[in-house]
Formats: structure tokens, C-alpha cells, sequence
């Protein structure tokens, strides 16, 4: 479920009957180049000011053309993947939040967005980064979580890119330790690839530092 703190009512939904050329003007009033369109509460979808800008007449209502709509949008059941995904597959930066009956509530920034999903896989706390590569067939996540507790030690997060040409797995995970050479050395034994290590406190800190850096920068 999202978290509601991530859900923003404060810059206002545009209505299908405004105008490009009034819209326009709203986003340059906002510094936005997206925004949400209702017809009355009922979401319709995004705008984009290039799209906008490329209309010939912009004096008729955006309901008018309804090719420009951008149907992302998610429900408060989502979970902050849903939204990074529809962002990405509508090219949006703001994807709105409705309910079940497909009244508009809110909408997430990327940026609020990014922010949860530096927060969800534990960018700011300390450990090692493990890179390791095992064929597709063999793969399953209770052998890995079990090679890194039985070193006495925690998954702080782990996500996977399976590349599927060559049947293999790629797998990132990070740990709540930097000393990792024997957790290193129980995936080798059962023959994971393991393509990097990152556990030196300059690389940890470093991290931290960049993470810092995201959160000032979101936050301006």
C-alpha cells in the first residue's frame, strides 16, 4: 500500500474543459511540465506541456484531444514499484493516485517517489554490496538469504535483473557488514559468479555522502 505521506494535493488537478493556452500558463505559474486533468473528480489523465505546445489550436478545450492523455495512474493499494514503472512507461514525472471509484486523490512525484525508494532498499545504512551472477535454473532466493545467514549475517535488501538470452540471473544485494570475505566464499563454494564486492568504508561512506546528497537535493 503507499504511504499516504508520499500522496501531494497541493498543486490543483486541471479540469478537461481548461484550455492548452491556460494550461500552459498554470505550469509556468507552478514550474511544472506535467499535470493531472479531471472531468469533475473523475480522473481523465496527464498532460505534458510539450505535448500541449504541440497542438495547433490552443484555444479549444483539452477534452477536444484526447490523444494527449497519458493514462498513467495507480491505486492506493499500489506499492511505490507500480508507480516507478508507470513513470517510466508513460514517461511522466507525476503519477496520480485514484480510488475505486477513479476519484482523483493525490498524485506522487518522481521525486517523493525516489526518495521512498532510497529509503526502501537502505541506502543510507552501512554494509557491503555484493554483486554475483548464477545460471536462471539454479537460482532461488532461500539459498541466498541461507548462505548469508549462515555467516551471521542480514540481507538489508536485494534485487535481481534476469538476463534472459543467456539464462542467468544477475543478483545485487547488500548486507548489514563489511566484512563479507566469508559470505564471499560460501557463494564461490556453491558456485555463484561473484562479479564485485564492494566493503571498503571509503565506498560505504561515499554512498552515504551521495545518499545525503539526493535527500538536499529532493528536499530543495
Amino acid at each position: 500500500m503507499i504511504d499516504p505521506r508520499l500522496i501531494s494535493d497541493s498543486i490543483p488537478p486541471l479540469q478537461a474543459d481548461d484550455t492548452p493556452e491556460h494550461v500552459l500558463t498554470l505550469m509556468h505559474e507552478y514550474s511544472v511540465g506535467q499535470l493531472p486533468v479531471l472531468d469533475g473528480q473523475k480522473y481523465v489523465g496527464v498532460v505534458t506541456m510539450e505535448d500541449l505546445i504541440g497542438l495547433t489550436d490552443k484555444t479549444k478545450p483539452l477534452s477536444d484531444a484526447p490523444a494527449i492523455f497519458r493514462k498513467a495512474f495507480v491505486d492506493t493499494d499500489a506499492h511505490v514499484f507500480d508507480v516507478m514503472r508507470l513513470a517510466l512507461e508513460f514517461n511522466v514525472r507525476i503519477v496520480p493516485v485514484i480510488d475505486e471509484n477513479s476519484r482523483y486523490i493525490g498524485l506522487i512525484s518522481a521525486e517523493s517517489c525516489m526518495r521512498a525508494f532510497a529509503m526502501l532498499n537502505s541506502v543510507k545504512d552501512g554494509g557491503a554490496i555484493i554483486e554475483l551472477e548464477i545460471p536462471l535454473k539454479d537460482f532461488t532466493l532461500s539459498e541466498v538469504a541461507r548462505i548469508v545467514e549462515d555467516n551471521e549475517c542480514r540481507i538489508l535488501c536485494l534485487y535481481t535483473n534476469i538476463d534472459q538470452p543467456h539464462m542467468k540471473v544477475e543478483i545485487t544485494l547488500k548486507v548489514n557488514t563489511i566484512e563479507v570475505n566469508a559470505i564471499v566464499a560460501s557463494f564461490e563454494r556453491y558456485e555463484y559468479v561473484v562479479k564485485d564486492v564492494h566493503n571498503d568504508t571509503e565506498y560505504t561512506e561515499g554512498l552515504k555522502d551521495r545518499y545525503d546528497a539526493l535527500m538536499r537535493y529532493l528536499n530543495v
